[in-house]
């Protein structure tokens, strides 16, 4: 019996995960198939499709995610953000694999101070996910900015100081981003745009190394069909690193 699978947000016609997760199913030879919905209101979505067993949730719906799950794992009880719904005979089980993403996605790294821009969902997750470094936080909204540096020990910073970590993350659309990053200014870390579109590799360009959010879309991808497939979070997938390169080469195939 084939499984359904699907990515839901808004909006979604960009989405690369229906290729990622579609990588991952050739590969483990498994009898599913992945499909993308635009969606904002997701209780609505779920009522009129209950032949899914599992969910990529982006924005905006991270939060109403939160909300349906009626059990939540550590990462979506800490960030209360849910990027990752499994179906099960009481309900939803809630996942963030954003964060092991993250920390995936920036674990060749070397870094004592991290900068988070944004206050939003994917924030959260990285504020939880760099626990331990020196935190900092800078957002346009001071109250959310207040609220998010005090819950998670940051330092709630002005931009320029934002700026000058030895890892910047940014979670925030890369055309933001890109006007608040002069193409002249020399920063000296590393800047991870979640956003992984043109105007986030053109931010990058004023720092002193750029690392694409393609590398966290995958690895939260790989979390999640650790999930689906009954693994669990923290077990690794069948030849895991041949898969890596698997979805690496489907990505820029399909460029």
């Amino acid at each position: 019996m084939t499984n359904h699978y699907a990515v839901l947000g808004s909006p979604i016609s960009h989405s690369k995960s229906p290729l990622i997760h579609s990588t991952i199913f050739n590969h483990l030879n498994t009898d599913a198939d992945y499909t993308s919905h635009d969606v904002i209101d997701l209780a609505g979505f779920l009522e009129s499709n209950r032949v899914l067993s599992g969910l990529s949730v982006t924005m905006p719906l991270k939060d109403q995610a939160f909300a349906i799950a009626n059990d939540l794992d550590f990462w979506a009880q800490r960030t209360e953000s849910v990027n990752t719904l499994k179906k099960t005979e009481s309900g939803w089980a809630g996942y963030n694999t954003d964060v092991f993403g993250l920390r995936q996605a920036t674990s060749h790294l070397t870094f004592q101070s991290v900068a988070v821009l944004g206050t939003g969902a994917t924030a959260r997750s990285a504020l939880a996910a760099f626990q331990g470094s020196t935190l900092m936080l800078w957002g346009r909204d001071q109250d959310s900015a207040s609220e998010l540096s005090g819950r998670f020990d940051a330092q709630n910073n002005d931009l320029e100081t934002a700026l000058s970590a030895d890892l910047v993350v940014s979670t925030i659309p890369g055309q933001a981003l890109a006007g608040l990053t002069p193409k002249d200014a020399e920063n000296p870390g590393t800047l991870f745009s979640a956003d992984y579109g043109i105007e986030a590799h053109q931010a990058g360009a004023s720092f002193k190394n750029f690392v694409s959010g393609l590398e966290m879309l995958i690895w939260q991808a790989v979390g999640q069909q650790r999930i689906f497939t009954g693994l669990g979070p923290n077990a690794p997938l069948r030849d895991e690193e041949l898969l890596i390169e698997a979805i690496k080469q489907a990505l820029d195939m399909a460029k």
